[in-house]
C-alpha cells in the first residue's frame, strides 16, 4: 500500500474524531470504531487486482441499482425528512447511492477499458443516467448531480473523444431529468436552500429559519479563530458532525486546522493522480476516478460549510461521521492502493 495515500486517510479520520467530539461527544467512539472499520475494508479491496474490480464492477452497479429502486418503494428517511435514502437491513441504515459512486467508477472503468474506441454512447449514457435518476428521485438532487459530475470526470480522464463526451453527458442528462426529474417538483426544499443561499448574501432576513445552518456556522469559525478553541465547546449547528463537520473543526482547531485539512486533500490528489500518471489500463482509471471522486466532494462540502454554495447534503469524505460514507471513501482508496500495486510490480517509480 502507498504510504502517502495511506497516511491521508489516518490524518482524515483524526480530523473527524476531533470534528465529532466537538460536534457529537457521545458519538465518538462509534466514528473512531467505524473509522478502523473503513480502513479495514480499505485494507482488504486494495489486495484485489484492477481486473478482478473490473469484472465484479457490472454486478455491483445492477445490484445498486435495484437497491436505489427498492429504496423509493420500502426506504425509510430521518425524522422531519420527506426523502428517502436508506433500506433497513438487520438494524443497520444502508444507502445505496454512496456506494453508487464507486460502482460508477469502477464500472466505467469496465466499459472505458473493454470497449475503447469501439462502442455506441448508449450504454455509458444510459447507466449514467439511471443511476441519476433513481438518486435524483429519492429526492436527493445534489448527490445525483455529484454522480453525474463524476461520470463526467471518469470519462475525461479516460480520454474519450470530445463528440462522444458531449453526447453521453447531454443524453444522460435528458434521461435524468425525464424519470428523476418529475418528482423534484414535489419538494420545496430545494428551492428554500437557493432562496437561502441568496438571501445569505443579501438581506439576510432568513436567519431565523432557513439560513439558521449557514448563520451558525458562520458564527462558529468565527469563535474559532487562528488556532481554536478546542474540542470542549459545543458546537450549535444542526448536523455539525455530518454535513458541517469541517465548521467544528474550524472552532476547535481554528484557520490552522482547517488549512491543514485542506492539505491533506491536495496532497492526497496530487498522489492520486501521479500514481495514474505512470500506469497503463483500468488501474489507473479507478485511481483517478476515486481522486475525482474524494477531493471533488471534498471541495464541494467546503464551499458550502464556508458559504460559498448552496446547503447540500454531501459529507466530507473521511471525515463525517456516516458509516455508509465511511465506508464508500474506504473502498475509493483501496482503488488507489490497487494501481500503485501495479506501478509497483511493474518496478515503476512513482515521484513524490
Amino acid at each position: 500500500m502507498d504510504r502517502t495515500i495511506l497516511a491521508a486517510q489516518v490524518l482524515l479520520a483524526g480530523y473527524g474524531i476531533v470534528g465529532v467530539a466537538a460536534a457529537a461527544p457521545d458519538r465518538v467512539g462509534e466514528h473512531a470504531l467505524r473509522a478502523l472499520l473503513a480502513l479495514l475494508l480499505t485494507v482488504i479491496v486494495s489486495r484485489f487486482k484492477a481486473k478482478a474490480v473490473v469484472k465484479l464492477s457490472p454486478y455491483a452497479f445492477v445490484t445498486l441499482l435495484l437497491a436505489l429502486v427498492a429504496v423509493l418503494a420500502v426506504g425509510i428517511s430521518p425524522e422531519g425528512s420527506d426523502s428517502k435514502r436508506w433500506l433497513p437491513i438487520f438494524g443497520f441504515g444502508f444507502q445505496p447511492s454512496e456506494f453508487m459512486k464507486v460502482a460508477v467508477i469502477a464500472y466505467l472503468t469496465a466499459f472505458f477499458h473493454n470497449h475503447f474506441g469501439n462502442w455506441q454512447i448508449w450504454r455509458p449514457m444510459l447507466v449514467i443516467g439511471l443511476a441519476v435518476a433513481v438518486i435524483v428521485a429519492q429526492p436527493d438532487l445534489s448527490t445525483g448531480l455529484f454522480i453525474f459530475t463524476l461520470a463526467f470526470a471518469v470519462m475525461v480522464i479516460a480520454g474519450i473523444t470530445l463528440t462522444r463526451l458531449v453526447s453521453i453527458t447531454i443524453f444522460a442528462a435528458l434521461i435524468g431529468v425525464l424519470l428523476g426529474g418529475s418528482y423534484v417538483s414535489q419538494f420545496s426544499y430545494m428551492s428554500d436552500r437557493i432562496v437561502g443561499f441568496k438571501d445569505l448574501w443579501g438581506a439576510q432576513e432568513l436567519t431565523s429559519d432557513t439560513n439558521f445552518q449557514a448563520i451558525q456556522a458562520r458564527s462558529a469559525a468565527q469563535r474559532g479563530g487562528v488556532t481554536g478553541i478546542g474540542t470542549g465547546r459545543p458546537v450549535n449547528i444542526p448536523e455539525a458532525e455530518t454535513d458541517f463537520v469541517s465548521v467544528a473543526i474550524a472552532q476547535s482547531l481554528g484557520l490552522l486546522g482547517v488549512a491543514g485539512l485542506i492539505l491533506v486533500y491536495l496532497v492526497l490528489g496530487a498522489r492520486s493522480l501521479a500514481i495514474a500518471r505512470v500506469i497503463s489500463g483500468p488501474a489507473a482509471l479507478l485511481a483517478g476516478g476515486a481522486a475525482a471522486y474524494i477531493c471533488g466532494q471534498a471541495g464541494l462540502n467546503l464551499l458550502v460549510a464556508s458559504g460559498l454554495a448552496p446547503i447540500t447534503g454531501i459529507p466530507l469524505p473521511g471525515v463525517s461521521y456516516g458509516f455508509n460514507s465511511q465506508l464508500s471513501v474506504g473502498i475509493a482508496f483501496a482503488f488507489v492502493h490497487i494501481a500503485f500495486r501495479q506501478a509497483r510490480s511493474e518496478r515503476i517509480e512513482v515521484a513524490r
